[in-house]
């Protein structure tokens, strides 16, 4: 009598999860199963979003359809939320009913926007602000605001305090100047902005904020009205669209799950990607390197089957490459920095380059 096949499910279709649906598709999974969950059948570019509020990406061009890479990979595709998951027990509940039991659970799920959480520190944002995340929803209603801003001028306020937040300020700066002159605010929270990243990242970035007119506020924001952004310092910004583009924590379920976690409640993994609680998860950090797909899948089939494991690739990468506005980027590593239409032009290619082989069969 044949043992059963051991089931690996996939939560989220994040990049790296991709990766190992790929080799799943190369590579028959032999005595496994597979299962992906994701909300939706897309998969979609972060790193082109702000290129797709400026106009340059149409939406086909950052969002693209699972549904060949998951036939092809021999995987079950279940378009559902998760809302608890129970590692006693190795099973994830999802919101069609159902609890899908696993003996290996993979998980590399897009950033959540906590909106319960955002709404006690923001009472209001609920109701009337965008939020960024999840992404689906908001290249979905991105041109809405574009269109309204072709009729009237708009003051836009984006609150964000990290780089992809920036990066989509200097993004609505350009597509919203035409034709009635629409302004962006960036309030950027109490810490110097991008006090984090490279000096000369730092400089380069300021210089295009004040070169496309984003003014910045180092201040919080601690409410939003219909109309209008409330701060910790008292004022009180007029505002016809709040972007929220908050640094998006894991999402509740996973914090709520048991697992062993950092200082910071991220998932404590090991070099492996592995929960260090619970080694029948795993864990794909957010900003994780594009190598560390591969090693993910080897991983998995490890986990699954026996084997040697192997070292994932965290460490950050050290070329910085940032988009800063309609074909314009910079680059900057270490020291070193470069910017401009040319700099915008090589991650173009890039970027497309790198969603392309995602998909390649």
């Amino acid at each position: 009598m044949n043992p059963p096949r051991k089931h690996l499910v996939l939560l989220g279709a994040g990049r790296a999860h991709l990766q190992v649906l790929r080799g799943l598709a190369r590579q028959a999974g032999g005595d496994m199963s597979a299962t992906l969950v994701a909300p939706h059948p897309y998969y979609i570019d972060a790193a082109m979003v702000p290129g797709y509020v400026t106009g340059h990406y149409t939406l086909d061009d950052i969002r693209v359809p699972l549904d060949a890479l998951v036939e092809a990979s021999g995987a079950h595709f279940v378009p559902a939320h998760v809302l608890a998951l129970d590692p006693a027990a190795r099973r994830v509940q999802l919101s069609t009913g159902d609890a899908l039991p696993y003996d290996v659970l993979s998980i590399d799920v897009e950033p959540a926007a906590e909106r319960d959480e955002i709404e006690t520190l923001m009472p209001g944002a609920r109701r009337n602000a965008l939020f960024t995340q999840p992404l689906q929803g908001f290249v979905q209603l991105w041109p809405q605001l574009q269109a309204l801003a072709q009729q009237r001028p708009l003051h836009v306020v984006v609150m964000a305090e990290h780089l992809p937040g920036v990066e989509l300020a200097l993004a609505a700066a350009h597509a919203l100047a035409a034709p009635h002159g629409s302004r962006v605010t960036l309030v950027a929270g109490d810490a110097p902005l991008l006090a984090d990243h490279p000096a000369a990242l730092q400089r380069r970035l300021l210089g295009r904020l004040k070169a496309l007119d984003v003014t910045v506020l180092q201040d919080r924001c601690v409410g939003i009205d219909e109309g209008s952004v409330l701060l910790a310092s008292g004022a009180s910004l007029q505002c016809d669209a709040p972007l929220l583009a908050y640094h998006a924590a894991a999402p509740a379920w996973l914090s709520q799950a048991g697992l062993q976690t950092t200082e910071g409640g991220a998932v404590q993994l090991n070099e492996r990607l592995q929960s260090d609680s619970h080694r029948q998860i795993f864990v794909v950090p957010p900003g994780a390197p594009i190598e560390a797909g591969p090693v993910l899948e080897a991983n998995l089939r490890t986990a699954l089957n026996g084997g040697a494991f192997r070292k994932a690739p965290l460490a950050a990468a050290r070329l910085h490459v940032v988009g800063a506005g309609h074909e314009h980027a910079i680059a900057v590593w270490g020291p070193l920095g470069l910017e401009g239409r040319e700099v915008w032009h090589w991650k173009d290619r890039r970027d497309r380059r790198q969603l392309a082989a995602l998909f390649a069969l």
